[in-house]
This record gives structure tokens, C-alpha cells and sequence, in this order.
């Protein structure tokens, strides 16, 4: 792959685009660096992956990456013994190990559906020991906690009672009525790291102490009386010691990750790896992207691919194949009608698909692997070496043909133009020809007549031409196969009111086998239009066909069913009958067991009676058991929200048995196999009467309840009702709000949350989500 090509095919601002969805700037830059991959083996492990976190991220909630941080920075400054971390960093070296450790430990749950991603982290260690001892030094404000030490816990114990003397002290002064001429404002401020009282200029020497500082008018000093000096100093004391003690605490949670530094650096590299994957997986759900087929031959097959770059309310799909019936590709048409995003199209699918990029086109495309995408595409003028468009084009062209293969695929727009036509066309028909001798793969537009007549007769070069509207005198943008294009300037120019006899002079001097050419492809035109309308016909009449079928379908269920019923009804009725008769025939039998010489008689009777009973029970049987199945047509397929009558619930469809008329479903944790009939299509939710929260682009949706003010046992009996229905709706994450208050509440959810039969992680909520005063709760 050379840069030209991909310059010329925008791959660039595609990779841009996709940088935007990156949260680290060090993976935006990695993103901007992509290029084709060369080997075969890389690109489906890495297509694969892409596929798996792009479902995971659509039917399995994603991953939370929001707080990740580039740790890979931070440990770096640890390799400098006595060096240490700085609070935050430490605070997010903790949060990142984390958050990694909850990615891995869902791939591992989820093995079973993307064992590549569980593969692709399986080997990375997770440091939950780190995690703890950070957390339990540093809280969520980024503070170090008064729990970090014995010592710390001490030195701030102690300044709290300086601090409270220190108020007391200046308490008693400010209400003081001997000083209240002499104090500016009731305030305590600090001047130089310690406390002071702002005093009028004028009666400064009222209040014994030492003035740190005045203020710009020079009315007001700032004294620290002689009463606070002393606690003033053992103040600064106890900082100090402070600094001191913190900077030991921070000094051995570095050593501790210094100790394991080559496991913490491969963490790290791989948060920056789910921050990569993840960047191209959002990017491929919000431009409805997909992971197409890899072939290991040069086979290209696109199926309504639309241009990246353009956006989908505008672009029209385009479809077409090349490298299996023929290996060149001629693409004809005029000016402006879209032979260059044909073939930008084609480029840019391929070389996203081999840099492992989802592509905006239908699952049905397939791709092959190539060495090396070429592409010569628009004016490509060099200004610094005073080149003509046309010496340009020529220097592209013999850099292309110098290193094209059998797995190349070359794209080349308006082949042999800015040169005289007619030495232009016999260029472009050598270039086709030593194309197709190299047996590469190739897409070429041009405008030329005898380039095309040359490709609607060559073996194994298919033409195709970009669509023209004569009536709307505008191009509609779709590529018809097979149908070389027309000229259509004459036309155009005939019926933007150009005077006939200049119109008539100009056909004169077109020559006979131009009029040749034309003339073929007008005829072409005008059949394949022909079979085009015969084509529309016969998808009309199918169509009809198919709603016959139907109809047909259900009319014959409905009368099995109804066939059914009456057979029901009239068995129900011989089972009566057939009761009342054998109550009979056994008061017959007691009557007749008094007379001995009428036994036999009595056993023959009741022989008859048991061999009809049976005949209708066999026949009851294959009645109703042995008749037809009639297919039944429905609406819905796996994975598809519906709503069960008899649960009278939501549930999705895990698997339809439509032999059986049955399917799978699961309504939350329950999964059971229901009649067809039992299933109706979802209807519109009515909404929700809790709290509902969005988080990040790509994240779950949460729910939270409120638990503030109850007693714990009632707190945890509500809890544990309302994650009985969230489970059951499915959701993914709650929030739990108790409150800061004692703590009793929180340590008591929480302790419950452990043993929890629902819960497959807990956490403390973040500060924009309510901090210590609410939990984050991941249901199974």
C-alpha cells in the first residue's frame, strides 16, 4: 500500500473520524497512524474481535471506560528509585486496575460468546490487592485519608484541638467589647500560614500581637495576637509533620508498584487496547457499519456499500463484484454522475476491511485479501515539480504498473484524460490490456468510446455505467452492470435549447464508428430498460404470489383448528356416551352374576363394550394428533422483543422450533420454551415509573432507588423486591441511594449486596453520581 493511494482515497479523514469516538489521546494518535495489514491471519483475528466487542457492546451492555487514564504515563514515573507518586496519580492508577479488572472478569463470564476478546486479555494480571491498599489510603476526593497511618491519624487528631483553641482564642477576642472600635471585620484569615484578625490602622496598638501584613488602602493591618502565637507555631509544627508523614505514606505505595511494574505496564497497555477497539466498534454502531466475509482470493463483492465520507441521507448504495467472472472493471458515464465515488467506494471498503475497520455496506459484502491497493484518482497536478496534469497522471500510472500484482487491486478515474482523445483512448486500451495480462483486479472509469466498445467486447472486462437522467438532465448516482454509458452531451445541450442546426453540424462531425458505438450502446440501453420493466413485473406478480401463499396458509390453519374443535367436541360427547353405557352394562353385569347361566352372555358384552371404547380412543388419536402441519408465517425472529400472553411479560426470542410451532424465549432469568400462539408482537412500552439515567455514548442504561431514611432490614426488604422486577426487566445497572448520614445504611446495603444472589459487582457511585451517598449496582 502506498501513501498516495491512500491519500488519494481519503483513508485519512475516515481515520479521523473514528479518532473522534477515542477517550486517550494516545490512542487517537494510534488510530491516526492505521495502515492496511499484510498478513491474512492478523486481520480475521482482529475483524473477529472487532465483531465480538461490537455485539457485546449492542446486546451485552458494553464496558464502562469513562474514568480510564493513560497509567502507562503515570508508571513510568516510578522508574527512578525514591521517586514517588503524587495523590492523583495514585487515585487513578487505582480506579484504571479497576476498571480492568471488571472488563476482564465480564469476558471471562461472557467466554462462551467472545472467547477472542477473553483470549485477547486472558494472560494480563489484574492487581486487586493494589487496588485495596491504594483505596484505603486515598478516598474519592483525592485526599489522603486520616486512616492512612497511626501517625497521620495523630498528627491530624492533634491539630483539630490546636485549631478549635485557636478559634476559642479568637472567639473570645472579636466579642470582646474593649477591642470591637478596634476590629475591621469579625473575621479569621491567614497571612503567611497563619491565623490573623484585621484591624483598624488607627487602633492597632488596642490588640498586642505581630502584624504579617496590610492592605493596599492602608487602613486595615493584619495581627496575630500574642494569645494564638504559641498555638500559631505548633501549627506549623504538626504541617510540617504532616507533609513529612504523607510524603512516607505516598513514598511506599510507589515502592509498591514499582515492585510490579512489568504486570501494571501490561494493564495499562491494554486499557489503551479497549480504548482502540472500542473507539472502532462505536464508530462501526453509529454509521451502521459491519464486519464483512474475508476471502483469501482477490474477490471483491459489495453489496449496497455506501461511501464513508457522505452522508447516508445523500449517498446512494452501490453493488456490484469483481475478480470471480471477469478481473477489470469499466465504468462509463458523464461528468459529475459518480464513476469517482464508485471507485473511492470500492478503495476505501477494502483498505478499512484489511486495517480491520468496520465498513458501511451490507453483510452480505465480501472482501479479498490484496497486497496492495493502487489508486489514481482525480487531478493530481504537482505544482513542485512543474508537471502537467496529464505528465501527473502519467507518473501515477507507471508508478502503479511497476509494482501491480496478481493481489493487487488498482483504481483508476478518467484513464488517458488531459491529452489529446484520440492518443488518450489507445493509452487507457494498452493499460486495460496489461492489466488484465497481470491478472490483477481493476476498476477504470473513462469517457471514451472506443475504450468502451473495446471493454464490451474484451473477454473478461465487464462493463457498467453510472446512470443519467436525460428527462432531469442529473445523474442518479446508480451503477448499472453491463450497460456501457451513453454520451449524453448532444442531448444535454439539445434540450437546454442550443439551436438544432448547431446541434445537427455537431452530430456531422462525429464519426461513423463513433455513431457505431453510440448507436450499440443506445440499443443496449434501451434492452436492458426492457428487462428491467420485465424484471419489476415479475417481482409484482411473486409478490402477489407470495400473499396467496399466505392467505392460503392461514385460511387452511384456521379450519384445521376449526376441524380440530368439532373433532373435540364430538369425542367429548362419545366419551359421555360411552360412560353412561359402560355404567350401564355394569349394573347389567351385577344384575346377571345372580343367574349362572348367563356369564357368558355378561362377558361378551362387556368385551364389546371395551373393544369400541379403544377404537375410538386409537382413532381420537390419529385424528388429532396425526394431522398436518401448516406452517405458519411469522413476523419475528431470534433475538426479537415479544410479549408472552400467558406470563403476560416481555421476553426474547432465544430460538425458534418451527417444526413444533414452538420457540425459546427468556423473560429476565427465566427461560422456557411457549407456544407460537402464545406469542404476540411487543406493543409500545408504557413508561416507567423510576428514575432512568444515561450514561456515556455506548454505556447501559441505569435505574435508581431511593432507600434514604429507612431502617436497614426495611431498606434491604425493598432492595430486594425492586431487584427482583430489575432483573426480570432485564436491566443492567441500578443505583442505590442511602445517603451519607452515619454510614449504618450504606455498610448494611452493602454487606447485603455481597451475598446477593442477583449482584455481579458493586461499587461506590462516582462524584457526578452521588459519591458515598449512593452504590452502583451490576446485575447478573
Amino acid at each position: 500500500m502506498n501513501e498516495h493511494s491512500l491519500s488519494v482515497l481519503e483513508f485519512d479523514k475516515v481515520k479521523e473520524n473514528i479518532s473522534e469516538y477515542a477517550i486517550l489521546d494516545e490512542t487517537k494518535g494510534k488510530i491516526l497512524e492505521i495502515i492496511p495489514m499484510k498478513d491474512i491471519n492478523s486481520i480475521k483475528k482482529e475483524l473477529e474481535n472487532v465483531q465480538d466487542f461490537m455485539d457485546m457492546l449492542k446486546y451485552d451492555g458494553g464496558i464502562e471506560l469513562s474514568e480510564i487514564k493513560n497509567i502507562v504515563m503515570y508508571l513510568k514515573k516510578t522508574s527512578l528509585i525514591g521517586t514517588y507518586l503524587d495523590v492523583e496519580d495514585l487515585y487513578h492508577i487505582a480506579r484504571n486496575l479497576r476498571v480492568f479488572r471488571v472488563i476482564k472478569t465480564k469476558f471471562q463470564e461472557l467466554e462462551g460468546k467472545y472467547r477472542g476478546l477473553h483470549m485477547r486479555f486472558k494472560d494480563i494480571p489484574t492487581y486487586k490487592g493494589i487496588e485495596e491498599l491504594i483505596e484505603a489510603v486515598i478516598d474519592n476526593q483525592k485526599e489522603i485519608k486520616d486512616t492512612a497511618s497511626l501517625d497521620l491519624r495523630d498528627i491530624r487528631y492533634s491539630k483539630k484541638l490546636i485549631q478549635n483553641n485557636i478559634k476559642r482564642k479568637f472567639d473570645d477576642l472579636i466579642s470582646n467589647p474593649a477591642y470591637a472600635k478596634a476590629i475591621q471585620e469579625k473575621i479569621v484569615t491567614v497571612r503567611d500560614g497563619r491565623s490573623v484578625i484585621p484591624v483598624k490602622t488607627d487602633f492597632k496598638g488596642q490588640i498586642k500581637g505581630i502584624e504579617h501584613d496590610r492592605s493596599s488602602s492602608g487602613q486595615t493591618v493584619f495581627i496575630e495576637p500574642i494569645s494564638v502565637v504559641s498555638l500559631n507555631n505548633k501549627m506549623r509544627e504538626l504541617e510540617v509533620r504532616e507533609r513529612e508523614e504523607i510524603r512516607k505514606i505516598l513514598l511506599r505505595l510507589t515502592d509498591n508498584l514499582r515492585n510490579n511494574l512489568v504486570g501494571l505496564m501490561e494493564v495499562g497497555e491494554a486499557l489503551l487496547d479497549l480504548d482502540y477497539l472500542n473507539a472502532k466498534c462505536s464508530y462501526g454502531l453509529e454509521n451502521k457499519c459491519i464486519i464483512p466475509r474475508l476471502n483469501q482470493r482477490e474477490y471483491i463483492s459489495i453489496v449496497e456499500g455506501r461511501h464513508p465520507l457522505i452522508n447516508p441521507r445523500e449517498v446512494v448504495p452501490l453493488t456490484f463484484e469483481l475478480g470471480k467472472n471477469y478481473n477489470s472493471l469499466l465504468i462509463t458515464g458523464p461528468n459529475t454522475g459518480g464513476k469517482t465515488v464508485a471507485l473511492k467506494t470500492a478503495g476505501l471498503l477494502t483498505v478499512m476491511t484489511l486495517s480491520g475497520i468496520p465498513i458501511t455496506a451490507s453483510d452480505k459484502t465480501d472482501i479479498g485479501y490484496f497486497s496492495g491497493v493502487y489508486a489514481d484518482i482525480g487531478d493530481e497536478q504537482s505544482i513542485e515539480q512543474n508537471l502537467s496534469s496529464f505528465s501527473a497522471h502519467l507518473k501515477n500510472i507507471q508508478t502503479i504498473l511497476i509494482g501491480v500484482t496478481k493481489a493487487s487491486l488498482v483504481l483508476l478515474d478518467e484513464l488517458g484524460s488531459g491529452t489529446d482523445p484520440i492518443e488518450g483512448s489507445a493509452f487507457a486500451m494498452a493499460v486495460i490490456d496489461y492489466l488484465k495480462e497481470k491478472k490483477c483486479k481493476s476498476m477504470i472509469s473513462t469517457h471514451y468510446s472506443e475504450v468502451k466498445a473495446h471493454g464490451y467486447n474484451e473477454d473478461g472486462i465487464e462493463t457498467a455505467s453510472m446512470e443519467f437522467d436525460s428527462e432531469t438532465l442529473s445523474p442518479t448516482y446508480r451503477l448499472l452492470m453491463g450497460i456501457p454509458g451513453e454520451s449524453n452531451a448532444l442531448t444535454i445541450a439539445k434540450r437546454l435549447g442550443i439551436l438544432p442546426e448547431v446541434i445537427e453540424r455537431a452530430k456531422s462531425y462525429i464519426s461513423d464508428e463513433d455513431k457505431k458505438v453510440e448507436g450499440m450502446i443506445t440499443n443496449i440501453k434501451e434492452q436492458s430498460d426492457e428487462l428491467e420493466k420485465s424484471n419489476e413485473e415479475v417481482k409484482k406478480l411473486k409478490l402477489e404470489a407470495e400473499k396467496l401463499k399466505d392467505s392460503y396458509a392461514e385460511k387452511v390453519r384456521t379450519l384445521e383448528k376449526e376441524k380440530e374443535e368439532i373433532l373435540e367436541k364430538a369425542y367429548k360427547e362419545s366419551e359421555e356416551m360411552m360412560k353412561n353405557m359402560q355404567a350401564k352394562a355394569k349394573a347389567l353385569v351385577d344384575k346377571i352374576q345372580r343367574e349362572d347361566n348367563k356369564k357368558d352372555e355378561v362377558k361378551d358384552v362387556q368385551k364389546s363394550l371395551n373393544m369400541l371404547r379403544n377404537s375410538m380412543v386409537e382413532e381420537k388419536k390419529r385424528k388429532l394428533m396425526m394431522k398436518p402441519k401448516v406452517a405458519r408465517k411469522i413476523s419475528y425472529g431470534v433475538g426479537d422483543k415479544v410479549f408472552v400472553k400467558s406470563l403476560k411479560q416481555h421476553a426474547i426470542i432465544l430460538r425458534l422450533f418451527m417444526n413444533k410451532d414452538q420457540a425459546q424465549v427468556q423473560a429476565g432469568i427465566l427461560k422456557m420454551v411457549v407456544s407460537l400462539e402464545d406469542i404476540g408482537i411487543m406493543k409500545e412500552e408504557k413508561k416507567k415509573t423510576y428514575t432512568k439515567i444515561h450514561s456515556h455514548k455506548g454505556s447501559s442504561t441505569t435505574y435508581k432507588i431511593d432507600l434514604r431514611g429507612q431502617m436497614v432490614d426495611e431498606a434491604i426488604n425493598e432492595l430486594e423486591n425492586y431487584m427482583d422486577r430489575a432483573t426480570l426487566n432485564g436491566y443492567t445497572d441500578i443505583q442505590v441511594v442511602h445517603g451519607k448520614g452515619t454510614g449504618q445504611l450504606r455498610k448494611g446495603i452493602q454487606e447485603y449486596l455481597k451475598t446477593c444472589r442477583y449482584v455481579a459487582s458493586f461499587r461506590d457511585a462516582n462524584m457526578n453520581e452521588g459519591g458515598l451517598g449512593c452504590t452502583v449496582v451490576t446485575l447478573k
